[in-house]
């Protein structure tokens, strides 16, 4: 099947490769001027001089085609079968309608010439994420968390550096409710700290502890110019720090947040920091494997609206023996959606959902969607999400 979101890397704008081999196992790699959608299931090329390549077909049908969406520089992979070569049909008069008008603004006497239409059946495509991941910058991916964080969370003060190895120095990604670096300097201190410690850290009401400090002890130190009541009056009253974990375990970047509000921060405990440093941790790993912004918007809202149930649990306002990932599968059942859409919606395979769903009716000791839609209704669940 051609998947709709390749469909942009079928326009022809740069040169597409295909990959053939002859039944001897020789490979051949030709250049291709564009990949042709025919239909959900088949896509062509034209043969202008693909002599070689068409011989290899037919000795071996199996080939890979390689395109490019220029829009966002993904890399697809078509595993295709060839089907045969037309000469008639609404493809092939395509392709020569195209290649005329190619000739005419080139003003070139001979004209290109299309032999014919190369037809192959889609066996499979993939977007190649190990050539795409780079795409995304830590400027983009941090920012867009913070983004969210703020919406989410009230987090309107934050920053994300990344960890350079192996110094451990930090290198700022992103910075939201701050105009200026310099300003977040007391915000790089605790977040260094928290890589130190290599685990969340919070600090609360550190404010007046901070102005005693200066006033007593460092104003009387010539050599601690570094501490200044500007200091004092950058300093907000409580701070958290988390960590950003890489798959090696090795802590690759970290996030620090300040606020006046210790309201705000209070329910944060080291439990739950725990918890949410985990949480976002594995997001930034899915998030460079989502070609597109709003899927990524929607990845990150999905996984902070799980720390936000799982917060709310471990404060006892939600109870429920189900887990964070259950209650949102719970809640999207509850809402009318299929498992196919709860798969979509929070980027999951089918199967997993279906898991899930069986270990919820375990729990519930409940055997319907009905039933699991009234058990959300009734303890007031829906309510827990926003």
């Amino acid at each position: 099947m051609v998947p709709e979101e390749m469909k942009p890397a079928l326009m022809g704008v740069v040169p597409s490769t295909l990959i053939t081999s002859s039944k001897a196992g020789v490979p051949n790699i030709t250049n291709i001027s564009r990949v042709w959608y025919v239909d959900s299931s088949h896509v062509a090329i034209a043969n202008h001089m693909l002599n070689k390549s068409v011989k290899n077909l037919k000795e071996n049908p199996l080939a890979f085609i390689r395109t490019m969406d220029t829009a966002t520089f993904s890399t697809w992979e078509i595993e295709v079968e060839y089907v045969g070569s037309r000469t008639d049909g609404e493809i092939f008069a395509e392709m020569k309608k195209q290649y005329e008008v190619l000739s005419i603004m080139l003003e070139t006497a001979i004209p290109i010439k299309v032999n014919s239409a190369e037809l192959f059946r889609v066996r499979s495509a993939r977007v190649c994420e190990e050539e795409n991941s780079h795409l995304l910058s830590p400027a983009d991916l941090y920012t867009l968390l913070l983004e969210q964080l703020e919406l989410k969370l009230g987090w309107d003060v934050s920053a994300v550096w990344i960890v350079e190895e192996p110094s451990n120095n930090l290198q700022l990604a992103a910075l939201r409710g701050l105009d200026e670096e310099s300003a977040a300097q007391l915000l790089k201190r605790v977040a260094q700290w928290s890589v130190q410690q290599e685990k969340p850290v919070r600090i609360f009401n550190i404010r007046s502890q901070y102005q005693y400090a200066i006033t007593t002890f460092l104003h009387q130190e010539d050599d601690k110019k570094s501490f200044s009541h500007q200091d004092y009056r950058n300093v907000n009253h409580n701070y958290i720090a988390m960590p950003i974990i890489g798959e090696d375990e090795k802590v690759i970047a970290v996030i620090c947040s300040q606020s006046n509000d210790s309201q705000g921060f209070s329910h944060f405990n080291e439990e739950i920091l725990l918890v949410v440093s985990k949480f976002l941790s594995k997001l930034i790993e899915r998030l460079p494997r989502l070609q597109d912004q709003i899927e990524r918007i929607r990845a990150t809202e999905q996984e902070l609206e799980r720390i936000h149930l799982e917060v709310s649990k471990r404060k006892g306002e939600i109870k429920t023996h189900l887990s964070p990932r259950e209650l949102q599968v719970s809640l999207l059942i509850a809402r009318g959606l299929s498992n196919d859409e709860i798969a979509k919606a929070l980027f999951l395979s089918k199967r997993t959902i279906t898991t899930h769903l069986e270990r919820i009716y375990q729990k519930l000791e409940i055997n319907s969607r009905a039933a699991l839609a009234s058990y959300v209704i009734e303890n007031g669940l829906s309510d827990s999400s926003k």
